[in-house]
């Protein structure tokens, strides 16, 4: 070992060797380490043979230390033989000495023992002692054992696991222990200071030790020195106790950490957060309820929640609140808080639960959201929709009223002028007619248009789907403006590429409404040339064809920057056209709204002087059917298709009972009736029907409820029951609410004998209880000719109308005439029958306006509807509807307007038919 190159200071070389000896030549001691203090004495420390054995030689020589040079040995002092220091010994050229550095020293214990001692108590001696070392060396806590100066005389195997540095330690000070562990300066100073105070106090001193290692971990210990006093109470050692706190600590610090999240995550959530007890009583509140409803948390504690609610709401909490929430252990709602300035509203959706550990008082947590904003614009957007909806349905009863009042006179206009034509006009007597017509038309287009447009933006316009022979509907299309183009000299030319018997599925009137706002747009718009009229096919697959229509002119054009917006409502290539040639501006915008809805799509090529050309593409199923005038029949009714069928008629009145019963068994029908929804449930549980008619209307339940609740049963054969609604609801949409309900179909009263039928046997057949059917189809489309009206006809319609008397009917009877076939006994007993049930009515009808119970006016007038319409009685429809709707400033006077006309009907049908009425007093 050579150390020549380095220089060390005593306190160095006292740490690096706790035991060092530095002898010289003479074997004299020339220095030692200051660990030898407590075991040599202060006097004959010079002479190193004397004082020492070396590995058991006593007067060890220069030459025998020699041999030793580089070796490991053991030294013992001679006056002090159970302690042997271990180390290895150098020789020192520069200096010419030995150096022995001693780095661990093992004590043997000296117990003082008697004199005269036997084996046995040796042996137990013995094993006592190795019973404590073995306690203390085993011990889960560091125990150590300083002398007065804070050196190491014990330390157990807890306190220093590494066995090399425990037996050197041995002799050393703390300090050194904390040189040798790399433990910081103030941690050194700390224990120093606790070790005097120990001294200086003899009581027990304790701090909590916290060192950061080498790789960064943080470690914490609980140190405790004991001072252990002597008979003369001065202090002979001081016992170190110390205890690993780091999991503890840690532990500590992640609880820490997680309450103060838990308590960020309570204070400074948005959300209310509360507790109370099972009597309602606030235990707690997080900030979000005071800044929410202006209270402190000192003016909510011990408050019961009660008091915090609407004062209307007070008596719903036990049942609504507390009941609930013992029975469920959680609940969640809505309720009213009202805030601490008296006056605002706040609507808080809560959950609640019950909470508390087993064998604790339980308690209730609770979580709310501020929902009053919600609240107040869901309530703004109902009002809304409201308000839109009852403008909406205004609007589509306006439409239809004024579509009905206008389509009755124009055709009345129509049909007479064209049978003035006929007749011997002058020159100028023609043109008049022909402009009365000329006039009369664009005003049923425009309110066709407007009809169309409304339908399409409220997603109200239904396509048919039924088979058609296309190129003859394109042909027929074009016959109707033959007329019109060779009046203006134009050629009208069909260049159609498809099969003569080519057959589609799809809505043929909305293919042919298209194609003729396109040519009546080419031929208003062009002055001269020709309008061509294409048809293509584009694609053909198994099932589907593509089919591409063109409609082109030689007309004035469209200017390429209205090209864009050509096919917006109410817009026309420029205002100067609206003014010359008229028209709305709709039809383009329906065209392009009909194709896009059948799925095909449509584009415009013009150049301005040269002309216009449409191109539209459709794609259609192909239909099986490929020949035959199946568009120019309704097949007749076969009775025998529905004989035996069992039907359940659901209907209250009892005269709209008595028709349809005697309609159905007239078809050999088994029928069933059932006065109100709740019976007729009963009775679809009870036998097997093939088919209900459900009024909608009824009492105890409607028929949209009993729909519902049959769709709802177990059983397959009932639930899918067919159910087709009868009622006197004509307004646009119902229909469709009647079947997102469960119904198949909807028939409107009054109905034809024809269209019942028809309705009936297409569900059955689609539910598979009808065979070996085919489909009703509906009548074709004709072209208007001349020789559709017979001579006679025509000198019917030029007859003048007859004169009406002061004794105007009031009734018409075609209908039950129609579906009795004139059966006299039939008749007799329907206007028996509507007399009676028309006077129990009105009876109902003014009881109620009485007592100003509208809504059961409204009820009755429902009835009351298809009763009269089914006995002809049109000047009460209007009546009755403002009633049923609550549509009128003077109800009274609707009242008094119905029971007038009403005696007057009734008294004109019993002075027509007296021989009804005779039979029935008799």
């Amino acid at each position: 070992m050579s150390v020549s190159h380095y220089i060390f200071s005593t306190e160095q070389f006292n740490r690096l060797f706790p035991y060092y000896i530095i002898i010289s030549k003479g074997l004299k001691i020339d220095l030692c380490a200051t660990a030898y203090n407590n075991l040599l004495t202060p006097s004959g420390r010079t002479s190193f043979d004397r004082l020492f054995k070396v590995d058991g030689i006593v007067n060890v020589t220069n030459e025998a230390l020699t041999r030793y040079v580089g070796k490991s040995i053991c030294i013992t002092p001679v006056s002090q033989p159970g302690i042997n220091l271990h180390g290895q010994l150098e020789y020192l050229p520069q200096t010419d000495q030995f150096l022995f550095a001693g780095n661990a020293i093992k004590s043997n214990v000296n117990v003082e023992q008697p004199s005269v001692a036997s084996s046995a108590s040796k042996n137990a001696l013995q094993e006592r002692l190795n019973f404590y070392e073995d306690i203390l060396a085993g011990a889960p806590a560091d125990i150590v054992i300083f002398d007065t100066d804070h050196r190491y005389i014990y330390i157990n195997k807890t306190a220093v696991k590494d066995t090399s540095l425990r037996e050197r330690l041995i002799g050393l000070k703390d300090e050194d222990y904390c040189w040798l562990t790399n433990r910081p300066e103030n941690v050194m100073q700390e224990r120093r200071a606790n070790f005097e105070e120990a001294l200086k106090t003899r009581q027990v001193v304790s701090w909590e030790e916290k060192v950061t290692g080498k790789d960064g971990k943080i470690s914490h210990s609980l140190l405790n020195l004991y001072p252990l006093l002597n008979n003369n109470n001065e202090v002979k050692w001081v016992i170190g106790c110390g205890m690993d706190l780091t999991n503890r600590k840690n532990a500590e610090d992640q609880l820490k950490m997680s309450e103060r999240k838990y308590r960020n995550l309570y204070n400074l959530n948005p959300g209310l957060i509360y507790t109370h007890d099972m009597s309602g009583m606030v235990m707690s509140i997080n900030p979000a309820i005071s800044n929410t409803l202006g209270y402190s948390e000192a003016q909510v504690i011990n408050t019961n929640i009660k008091s915090f609610l609407h004062a209307q709401d007070h008596e719903k909490v036990q049942y609504m609140y507390h009941d609930k929430l013992q029975q469920q252990g959680a609940v969640k709602g809505i309720c009213r808080a009202v805030h601490k300035n008296g006056k605002d509203i706040v609507y808080l959706f809560y959950q609640n639960y019950i909470a508390g550990a087993e064998g604790e008082e339980p308690y209730v947590i609770g979580f709310a959201h501020n929902i009053t904003d919600r609240i107040l614009i869901e309530k703004e957007l109902r009002a809304a929709k409201n308000t839109t909806q009852a403008a909406a349905r205004a609007k589509e009863i306006f439409l239809a009223n004024m579509s009905h009042e206008i389509r009755t006179p124009m055709n009345g206009i129509l049909g007479l002028n064209n049978l003035l034509i006929k007749t011997d006009l002058n020159e100028q007597q023609k043109g008049y007619a022909n402009l009365i017509s000329g006039s009369v038309n664009s005003l049923l287009d425009i309110v066709n248009d407007i009809l169309d447009i409304e339908k399409i933006g409220t997603g109200r316009l239904e396509l048919e789907n039924k088979p058609f022979n296309i190129s003859n509907k394109i042909k027929r299309t074009l016959q109707l403006f033959q007329y019109k183009s060779k009046e203006k000299g134009l050629d009208l030319v069909l260049n159609n590429r498809l099969p003569d018997e080519f057959s589609v599925t799809g809505d043929q009137y909305r293919f042919a409404q298209i194609l003729s706002n396109l040519i009546n747009n080419s031929i208003k718009f062009t002055r001269r040339g020709s309008i061509t009229v294409s048809s293509s096919l584009l694609y053909n697959s198994d099932d589907k064809v593509l089919l591409e229509f063109s409609v082109k002119d030689t007309g004035i054009g469209i200017p390429e920057d209205r090209i864009g917006v050509i096919f917006d409502p109410f817009v026309q290539a420029s205002s100067s056209l609206t003014r010359k040639f008229g028209g709305t501006g709709l039809g383009l915008s329906i065209c392009k709204s009909l194709v896009e809805m059948q799925g095909g799509h449509i584009k415009v090529y013009s150049k301005v002087n040269a002309g216009t050309e449409f191109i539209f593409s459709l794609t259609y199923k192909k239909s099986k059917i490929v020949s035959g005038n199946y568009n120019d029949v309704l097949e007749a009714i076969e009775p025998d298709l529905l004989n035996n069928k069992k039907i359940l008629v659901a209907e209250d009145v009892e005269l709209n009972q008595f028709l349809v019963r005697n309609l159905l068994e007239s078809w050999g029908c088994k029928v069933d009736v059932a006065f109100n929804g709740e019976e007729a449930v009963e009775k679809v549980k009870a036998t097997d029907y093939d088919l209900v008619l459900m009024d909608i209307q009824m009492p105890e339940m409607d028929g949209l409820t009993a729909t519902r609740l049959i769709r709802q049963l177990n059983n397959p054969k009932q639930s899918d029951l067919p159910i087709i609604a009868l009622t006197a609801n004509a307004l646009m949409g119902d229909a469709d609410y009647y079947i997102d309900a469960g119904m198949d179909d909807c028939v409107t009263k009054p109905y034809t004998e024809e269209f019942l039928y028809e309705r009936m046997v297409n569900a059955l057949k689609n539910t598979g209880k009808l065979r070996g059917h085919k489909p009703v189809i509906e009548k074709a489309e004709v072209a208007v000719n001349d020789n559709l009206f017979s001579d006679s006809a025509k000198n019917e319609l030029t007859q003048q109308p007859e004169q009406m008397d002061d004794a105007k009917k009031l009734y018409d009877l075609t209908m039950i005439e129609t579906i009795s076939k004139n059966n006299i006994e039939f008749i007799n007993k329907m206007l028996v029958m509507f007399c009676d049930v028309t006077g129990q009515d009105l009876a109902k009808v003014k009881d109620a306006a009485a007592r100003g119970d509208w809504e059961v006016v409204g009820q009755v007038a429902h009835k009351l509807k298809s009763t009269v319409g089914n006995m002809g009685v049109d000047t009460l429809k209007e009546v009755l509807q403002k009633l049923e709707q609550r549509n009128s400033d003077d109800p009274h006077k609707l009242v008094n307007e119905l029971e007038k006309t009403l005696n007057n009907v009734k008294a004109q049908i019993k002075s027509d038919h007296p021989e009804a009425f005779a039979a029935s007093i008799s």
